[in-house]
């Protein structure tokens, strides 16, 4: 009986730390990402909020936002090939917000993953996202942007910041509708 005793404290004790090491892991996993997500933030606000092109692709994406996470559940491969991307693209994107984008360059790697992430939403999203996506990869042919730094593709896309006052950084409406309906209203 006491050894039994010994032996099932020994099991518990050793799932107990094995629970608690992947909560140690999840843990700093999560602090990995947090600077991910605090540079993707810094480029809404920093980047893109400051300029009416970059308005424009923000309320692009919030168009599209909920067939996007659609696809990432129910196509295991956008998930991957996006999670690829925003890891990718954050230390330039980290550096341009900083202020040393002309210090990073987008490789052809990094542009031809991008181009496979496009081609794969134009085939498993809606008519609606492809079309998008095609009209804006007519606009901004994405090959044409391997080589360069990330300041420059900046200043090409979404040109120089606007002086004034900017619209607040995030709308009480996403995405944007023409005929929106006060939050909390109840009100479609």
């Amino acid at each position: 009986m006491k050894r039994s005793l010994r032996r099932r404290a020994l099991i518990l004790g050793l799932i107990l730390t094995l629970v608690l090491a992947g909560l140690a892991f999840t843990a700093a996993r999560a602090l990995d990402y947090w600077q991910v997500v605090d540079t993707y933030w810094r480029v809404h606000d920093e980047v893109m909020q400051p300029t009416a092109a970059g308005r424009y692709y923000i309320d692009l994406f919030w168009r599209h936002n909920n067939e996007l996470c659609t696809l990432i559940i129910d196509h295991p491969e956008v998930m991957e090939q996006g999670r690829t991307i925003i890891l990718e693209y954050e230390p330039g994107l980290h550096a341009l917000v900083d202020g040393y984008g002309d210090d990073v360059y987008l490789t052809d790697e990094m542009v031809d993953h991008v181009q496979a992430f496009l081609d794969l939403l134009v085939a498993v999203g809606s008519p609606e996202l492809g079309a998008d996506i095609r009209a804006e990869s007519v606009k901004w042919p994405f090959q044409q942007f391997k080589g360069l730094t990330f300041e420059q593709v900046r200043l090409l896309t979404l040109g120089l910041p606007e002086a004034g006052p900017l619209p607040t950084p995030i709308d009480w409406y996403f995405p944007r509708d023409p005929n929106p309906s006060p939050v909390g209203t109840g009100t479609p």
